[in-house]
């Protein structure tokens, strides 16, 4: 019986050490110590990352200033462009320009009255387009921002237009008085 209980115990400890022995282990990578590789490319993601934010952010700056350049060159523009068209003095009072239209001659009056014509055609080019994109607007939106701000320009270009209007109707009086043809500025 002992002879038996050696050879379990010995058939018991080889079966363990060889169990034991074929079972190879990976040697154990340390946590805390990401691999060289993995470090790079979070490190690159990251650098990806913080570009395309800088690069979108840049774009809307860009387009936000783009937008406001071009709105100040619009206001230049016409600002420049109703100086050099009306080639007209609106600082004169309307009675100044009266007593001014009584000492010229109708040839004079009829080339003012002209530049005055042109100025107020002009602007009522101007203002049927957005006359006409006012109408165009659905009643449900007529308070909406894009009626609002057609509705101020309308109100600015109106506003202008009848100042022009005024200066213009002395000088037509003016030629009707000295007995000059107005059928050429009726507008």
């Amino acid at each position: 019986m002992k002879t038996r209980w050696m050879v379990t115990v010995l058939l018991i400890a080889s079966l363990c050490i060889m169990a034991g022995c074929s079972k190879k282990e990976e040697p154990v990578k340390p946590a805390a110590e990401p691999d060289a590789q993995e470090e790079a490319t979070g490190m690159m993601d990251s650098m990806k990352e913080t570009t395309t934010e800088a690069v979108e952010k840049a774009a809307e700056t860009t387009q936000e200033a783009g937008k406001d350049a071009m709105a100040t060159a619009k206001e230049v523009a016409e600002t420049v462009k109703e100086s050099l068209s009306m080639d007209i003095d609106m600082a004169k009072t309307v009675s100044d320009l009266k007593a001014e239209a009584a000492k010229m001659d109708v040839e004079s009056l009829t080339k003012i009255a002209m530049k005055y014509k042109d100025a107020i055609a002009e602007k009522q080019a101007t203002l049927k387009p957005l006359m006409d994109k006012l109408k165009a607007i659905p009643m449900t939106e007529k308070l909406g921002e894009e009626a609002t701000t057609l509705t101020t320009k309308i109100k600015k270009l109106t506003e202008s237009i009848a100042p022009l209007k005024e200066r213009f109707g002395v000088y037509v009086d003016a030629i009707k008085a000295k007995g000059g043809d107005v059928k050429d500025l009726m507008l």
